[in-house]
Formats: structure tokens, sequence, C-alpha cells
């Protein structure tokens, strides 16, 4: 995949490849590292700070590999020193999702989203702005590989949306377009 990021994300997008191994996006089937790289880019376009990009590079590590929070900083502290690791790692948690089926068997579809929502909403401005990057590129795949799905999951993401509202207003406005176009 070409990349329209700066050169010097290269080791975080070899590394992103290599701890997404072979996962495929669930409706395109694309290698899924792609994702996070084009989340990156969307995000890239409005934040150009290294940890909104490494944020939005590394953004579901912890919810889709085995690898966690101290590999996350580990590689951040190694590969880029004027980073802030701490804030990469903090965000990268804050986007990791809490009420997955598997960590929360007890509750149906409805309350976990309703609990998710309602963290997400509590999340720094600036992990919402990735998050708002990951609505985006996760809605225009599902609009476009999942069309019997996207009215169920963009009525979701809208609903994160009206509540996820403080983060950077034109990455908001581009993911609000896409769950709810003109």
């Amino acid at each position: 995949m070409d990349t329209p990021l700066h050169a010097r994300f290269t080791p975080a997008i070899e590394q992103i490849r290599e701890w997404h191994g072979t996962q495929q996006r669930k409706y395109s089937f694309e290698p899924y590292w792609t994702h996070p790289v084009t989340v990156a880019d969307i995000v890239s376009r409005h934040l150009q700070n290294d940890e909104a990009i490494l944020s939005a590079l590394f953004h579901d590590v912890v919810e889709d590999t085995p690898f966690g929070p101290h590999d996350i900083f580990a590689f951040v502290r190694n590969h880029y020193p004027s980073a802030d690791a701490v804030l990469v790692t903090d965000t990268v948690m804050d986007l990791t999702n809490r009420y997955e089926k598997e960590l929360c068997p007890g509750l149906n579809r409805t309350e976990r989203h309703r609990l998710e929502m309602l963290r997400l909403s509590r999340i720094s401005p600036f992990a919402q702005s990735i998050k708002y990057g990951d609505i985006t590129h996760n809605c225009q795949s599902i609009r476009e590989f999942a069309p019997g799905y996207a009215r169920h999951y963009l009525a979701e993401k809208q609903e994160i949306l009206q509540v996820m509202d403080k983060g950077h207003q034109v990455l908001l406005q581009n993911a609000l377009q896409v769950v709810v176009p003109s």
C-alpha cells in the first residue's frame, strides 16, 4: 500500500504490519494493517503532530493483537524519541473498546454499545479526534462492502458522534458526513 504519510512513519507502519500479521478487514478482506494507515492519513490532514499519527497507527493494537500498551510505549520511545510515548499509549488505551462481547459476555449488544458510547464521551478531545478518523474509514468501508449491515452500524456511529463532540471539529464534521450523508 502506498501511503502519503511522511517516510519517518515507515518504522511504525512496518511494526503494525508485523503486529497485525495476517489479519484481514472483516468485509473487504484487505490486510488489516491498511486500516490504521488510512486512519493515520485521515488524521494527518488536520493534526500533523507525531503523537496523533502514531496514535492512529497503533489504535487497534491492544484490541486486535496480543500486544499491549507496554509494547506500544517501548516502540514509540525507542523509534520516536521526540514523541510523547505516554500520550500515544494513553490515547491508544482510550481508543480500545472496553465493552467487546468477549470482555462482557453477560451484556447484550445494545447495553455494550450504550456503555462504550458513555465511555467515549469522556475520553480526551485528542483521542476523540483520532476516533473520528477511525469512524470515518470504518463507515466508508461498511457502506461499500456491507451495505445490508450499514444502516444499523451507521446508526450506532451517529449516536456515538452525538456524544463524542470535543475533538477536532473538521474531523468530526467529516465523520458525520460519512455517517449521515446529506
